[in-house]
């Protein structure tokens, strides 16, 4: 379960997650409250992570491969790419990660209810 936990941020960056309330949270940025902060920056750290390992397990394979294959000297016109394996098991850290993520959106529902 998540913990409580303060964490101190810098002006700079709590203008960005501010600036991404409308588009993640659909409240603009002037209504956030505290407890609301906190869930938006959750869930923009959350979308970070995300794009962060599919760009690893995706993106940079593909063009590492297809700058190797221009090293390589090959005149071909057709330039085979690597075929992405999906990860057959989710890390337990990356598990505990998510499940606390998604407990969060829980709470949120049984407490509007």
């Amino acid at each position: 379960m998540a913990q409580n936990t303060r964490v101190r941020i810098e002006s700079d960056l709590e203008v960005y997650v501010r600036a991404q309330s409308e588009r993640v949270m659909g409240v603009p940025s002037q209504q956030l409250s505290a407890a609301e902060l906190t869930t938006l920056t959750n869930r923009i750290i959350y979308e970070h992570k995300l794009a962060h390992s599919m760009m690893r397990q995706e993106f940079i394979p593909r063009l590492l491969g297809w700058l190797k294959g221009l090293v390589a000297g090959n005149n071909n016109k057709v330039v085979a790419l690597p075929k992405t394996q999906q990860p057959a098991l989710i890390e337990a850290q990356e598990q505990e990660f998510i499940a606390d993520f998604a407990a969060q959106f829980e709470e949120d529902e049984t407490n509007a209810a």
